[in-house]
């Protein structure tokens, strides 16, 4: 059982996060689609649910965009989380089957505390605080955890070199691979320009 956020709700954080580390300044849709990775049709049906949760407001405009509805600091994940997905309802876990009480599951105490437990700590982390991290790991400034599931992404196998021949060409080699640290983006301007190659 994989206990992550779906498609729409990733897309909805990282929207989230991207506008939290704009300081205000209102941006495009294509603009976060762009530095975040994601399908800007997608996209425009996040916002537009984000919008109606009152947690952005857009000015339809040449210089207008998108732009947090009120301060990061004020904004909770499960406030976002929500929005998209709608309320962490205390349905039953165990759904037919040979249960034998009517008004009650056996795993309702387990199962509540544990939705308890997660819908807490949604509550307490506040888009500001994910915004932060972000920053704090594109920067270096912040250790990546050693459970974090990107850390055990395998590296495919090598293939054994061939053999070179008397008329083979030498072959470019392939770059390094690197796994990225924050939420999945492409480069923006943050990390700067792109240095001149040396004459």
């Amino acid at each position: 059982m994989k206990l992550v956020p779906t498609r729409r709700t990733d897309y909805g954080i990282r929207a989230m996060v991207y506008l939290a580390e704009q300081n205000g300044t209102r941006t495009k849709a294509s603009d976060i689609a762009g530095a975040m990775d994601i399908p800007q049709g997608f996209l425009h049906q996040v916002l537009r649910e984000l919008q109606r949760s009152r947690l952005l407001d857009s000015l339809p405009s040449r210089n207008g965009g998108y732009a947090l509805a009120r301060p990061a600091e004020a904004i909770t994940i499960l406030q976002i989380v929500e929005a998209l997905e709608g309320p962490l309802d205390d349905a039953c876990a165990l759904l037919g089957g040979p249960c034998h009480w009517e008004e009650v599951c056996a795993l309702h105490w387990v199962w509540s505390s544990a939705r308890e437990a997660l819908a807490g700590e949604l509550a307490s982390a506040t888009l500001a605080q994910v915004a932060g991290d972000d920053l704090a790991l594109a920067q270096g400034k912040r250790p990546v955890p050693a459970d974090s599931h990107r850390r055990a992404v395998p590296k495919p196998a090598a293939k054994p070199a061939a053999k070179p021949t008397a008329n083979a060409k030498p072959t470019a080699r392939a770059k390094p691979h690197t796994s990225a640290g924050t939420l999945s983006r492409r480069p923006t301007a943050r990390s700067g320009p792109p240095r001149r190659a040396q004459p």
